[in-house]
């Protein structure tokens, strides 16, 4: 039996969407909601597998509804029902399970159904082990086994996801999401794209292959959190060979993979004003390797491969002039 919610602001088109659903076999119409609030106060009680949602409620998009419907049941499948021609439904195909445009009819209702049911079973079999590594060096991504790099719907869903990695496992209210990814809108708008882009980001990593990555409460105000980890991580790495050159175990070699792991620094190309303070504590970390480095191949009298890390600290802090000196000094070796 799939248990499925209508919601729809229109009174006639509810009703119409009600009778057709209960012409269907195999669906329990658990209830119908024209009010979008009503809908969220019932929700936490409510045992439902599938939301027939309208994509234009009064007040708030059906995305940003979606979102929030996904924080306190993550695993319901949401099909939007919509009056948009074909043209609109393709552009928005990737945000929903399913679109349907009105009228609603039995038969292609059915369908909506079929898929369903089909997804169900495939959920219902063991999940194959996706391994993923994840870059924040130089610029974020996210890559399969397969070397397949995951696609974001939006800037901002992407942004999401490396703002969640970086917090490291730790839940962080949505205020303050909201006050570091959207601090130049308002409170009400940063709400309402805030959810939206939630929803995006948990049908990309759906897409992905990553299943149920985040964790959202509405305790507290509302926290959110991952509750995936990458199989690799280029930050984590790098931290554990910086920990093992301060714990006097150093290995030229390995500080060396540290240094080719950096590139230009921490999540510097995504231009994120929240990862500066981490970048910056990073960067300390890059210079006292690169001076171990370089001292240890002067002494070796390495001076070509001394040049060599010199002259990338110096592309990367050209105005630094201790750094310019020691080339200098290198050059009269």
């Amino acid at each position: 039996m799939i248990r499925v919610i209508i919601v729809d602001d229109e009174l006639p088109a509810l009703k119409i969407a009600e009778s057709v659903l209960k012409t269907c076999d195999g669906v329990n119409v658990c209830g119908s909601y024209s009010d979008q609030d009503e809908l969220m106060e019932a929700l936490p009680m409510l045992d439902v597998d599938l939301i027939f949602l309208d994509i234009k409620m009064p007040g708030m998009l059906g995305l940003e509804l979606a979102g929030r419907i996904n924080e306190i049941k993550p695993e319901v499948a949401i099909v939007f029902v919509t009056a948009y021609d074909s043209y609109a439904v393709d552009a928005f195909e990737i945000e929903a399970f399913d679109y349907i445009l009105k009228p609603l009819t039995a038969d292609r209702i059915n369908k909506t159904l079929m898929r369903y049911k089909k997804r169900r079973a495939e959920q219902g079999r063991p999940q194959k082990h996706c391994y993923v590594s994840v870059r924040s060096f130089g610029r974020f991504s996210v890559v399969s086994e397969q070397g397949e790099t995951m696609q974001f719907r939006t800037a901002k869903a992407e942004e999401l996801l490396a703002f969640l990695i970086h917090q490291q496992g730790h839940a962080v209210s949505k205020e303050n999401i909201m006050e570091e990814l959207w601090y130049d809108r308002d409170t009400e708008r940063a709400q309402s794209i805030f959810y939206t882009t939630l929803y995006q980001l948990r049908k990309d990593l759906d897409h992905f292959g990553l299943h149920n990555a985040i964790y959202s409460s509405r305790k507290d105000g509302g926290k959110c959190a991952l509750t995936w980890r990458p199989d690799h991580w280029d930050y984590d790495e790098f931290l554990d060979l910086y920990k093992q050159f301060k714990a006097s175990l150093f290995n030229l070699e390995e500080q060396k993979r540290a240094i080719e792991l950096y590139q230009e620094g921490y999540l510097m190309h995504n231009g994120y004003l929240w990862a500066a303070g981490r970048q910056a504590e990073l960067e300390l970390c890059y210079l006292e390797l690169m001076e171990k480095i370089v001292e240890t191949e002067v002494l070796k009298q390495k001076f070509e491969s001394a040049l060599l890390y010199l002259k990338k600290l110096a592309k990367n802090f050209p105005f630094n002039a201790s750094i310019h000196v020691k080339i200098i000094a290198v050059y009269f070796c």
